[in-house]
């Protein structure tokens, strides 16, 4: 039974850390260093997983929430990396069905623009003979008549026909969340708000680190046999390189959140922006239509990723072209968000988009283990590739098992909950999120079962459940990734922020400072989120 991540939890496991060795300290709460923390603890090794923030606070919670094998890089003969994340999306499919969805995706052929008809019929007909198993349908070719059946807004100006083919789509933060307690599980302490501050080094090789706990400000020695850096964009401040070149060239990844009425997209839509041919999604997210991303280099402050009015203008123009009568403005946008990719630096790489997706690991002299690269999909075959490099370097035989293993809710949740007398439609809601058992104990607390924002499917249990389940430790960690309402509410949250902290401050022991404090600093992050709009009328 996967463990409560709850505050007992986090103070038990950072005294672990403190008193006890480990065979691998794992540096990063992202979805490589939970993986590898998950694909460690399984195969027996004494594991620790530190995150400076909150888990999936970096770059795996501002994805494109698509879990797929990439079909742009087809045109780029990234063969074997769109095999590998295929198989991988297959499995996430079968192994965690209530955290990751199929997806049927129209992509429209127009004339003089993106792949033409017989291009992107090979590279479907690629795609899918890369499946091994055969999770999702299999692709079909369509006439323009019905390609504006499936999508009667799409604009029909030199339309030739398209494609229909599937891929999957997950909450990003979420699946982090459950990889992280898929760890726990299997015995690994994992804490948040622990900051490697520095590395111990013992005659020259890396012995441990240094961790400040950011919640209460004391500072100790974990002492590990292997020291694995899955940092994403922050790779480099952990490894004693010298005047060496930088590993990543970070480029910088924008979203918006659209209502899906203005839009008028049925389904998942694949465009390529008349602009610069660059390949973007339309998504459905519920009642809103989530579009993204952009692909720009990066050399600014890498802790402050905000989205610009530049980027957000380059987007909607790409929706507005592909969908004529949405005319979504700035002022339509609900929420923007942005995250870097760790991507490798490549000499001779000129465009961002010609940066390959593929992981890269690095073993430093003095035995830091990094890894960079990569993308969500294909998290767990980076994982075993890097714990099957530990076992080496430890000397240990131990085989990794993490393809067998489920991650998210089972598939009696659902039911669970309406056998408590829940409503259907909310306990199917509830279910693609949270296991039964994680709920039932918080569902005679008060107002359990009412939303918390009109017209959004959360409610006030999953804050209890936010606290005492999963190792939220501030307003944000609860509005931002336990829930959606940063992402999906009209005002991002900003009019629930008050009632969320008072009931994660009567679980956390907040004092009226501390609350106020983390509503002023929830508001803050909104407003910096929006200061795209500066100069437009919302």
């Amino acid at each position: 039974m996967t463990p409560r991540l709850s505050p007992a939890h986090r103070e038990a496991g950072l005294a672990r850390l403190r008193s006890d060795p480990f065979d691998v300290l794992v540096v990063g709460g992202g979805i490589v260093g939970a993986g590898i923390a998950r694909d460690a603890a399984t195969r027996g090794l004494r594991t620790a997983l530190v995150e400076r923030g909150d888990f999936a606070s970096g770059t795996s919670g501002k994805t494109s929430r698509l879990v797929h094998g990439g079909l742009r890089y087809l045109k780029n003969f990234k063969i074997g990396l769109v095999r590998q994340a295929v198989r991988e999306r297959d499995l996430l499919l079968v192994r965690s069905p209530a955290l990751v969805r199929p997806l049927a995706f129209t992509i429209p052929a127009y004339e003089g623009r993106g792949m033409g008809p017989t291009t992107l019929r090979f590279g479907l007909w690629v795609y899918d003979f890369l499946s091994r198993d055969r999770v999702l349908p299999r692709r079909r070719w369509l006439r323009p008549d019905a390609v504006r059946e499936r999508e009667p807004r799409l604009s029909e100006s030199g339309l030739r026909g398209g494609g229909l083919y599937h891929d999957a789509i997950a909450n990003d933060a979420r699946l982090v969340l459950a990889v992280v307690r898929s760890a726990a599980d299997a015995g690994a302490v994992v804490v948040n708000y622990a900051e490697v501050t520095e590395l111990v080094r013992e005659r020259g090789r890396v012995s441990g680190a240094r961790v400040r706990d950011r919640m209460a400000q004391g500072a100790f020695d974990v002492r590990a046999a292997l020291v694995v850096n899955a940092t994403g964009v922050w790779l480099d401040g952990l490894r004693s390189r010298g005047d060496a070149a930088p590993t990543l060239r970070p480029t910088k990844g924008i979203h918006v959140f659209l209502p899906r009425e203005k839009v008028g997209n049925r389904e998942a839509v694949v465009l390529n922006a008349k602009r610069d041919g660059r390949m973007l999604f339309v998504l459905p997210w519920g009642p809103l239509t989530l579009v993204g991303t952009t692909d720009t280099d990066y050399g600014g402050d890498v802790d402050r990723i905000v989205p610009e009015a530049a980027d957000v203008a380059y987007l909607l123009e790409a929706v507005n072209e592909a969908f004529p009568d949405a005319r979504a403005e700035p002022a339509d946008v609900v929420s923007a968000y942005a995250g870097l990719r760790p991507l490798i630096r490549e000499d001779g790489a000129k465009e961002e988009s010609d940066i390959s997706r593929e992981h890269e690991i690095f073993e430093d002299p003095d035995g830091l283990l990094s890894v960079a690269g990569g993308k969500l999909t294909t998290h767990r075959a980076m994982a075993q590739e890097v714990v099957d490099r530990a076992c080496r370097i430890l000397g240990r035989e131990a085989a990794c098992s993490t393809a067998r293993g489920s991650l998210g809710p089972d598939a009696g949740s659902a039911a669970d909950l309406r056998g408590l007398g829940i409503e259907a439609a909310i306990a199917d809601s509830l279910a693609s999120r949270h296991a039964s058992g994680d709920l039932r104990a918080w569902l005679q607390e008060s107002a359990a079962l009412e939303p918390i924002a009109p017209g959004l499917p959360y409610l006030w249990v999953e804050v209890d459940a936010a606290v005492e389940c999963e190792m939220a430790m501030t307003l944000e960690d609860v509005m931002v990734r336990r829930l959606g309402l940063f992402y999906e509410a009209a005002d991002q949250g900003v009019a629930a922020a008050p009632r969320v902290a008072e009931r994660m401050g009567s679980r956390l022991g907040w004092d009226t400072a501390r609350r106020q404090s983390e509503i002023e600093g929830y508001r803050g992050l909104v407003a910096d989120h929006r200061r795209f709009l500066e100069g437009h009328d919302r």
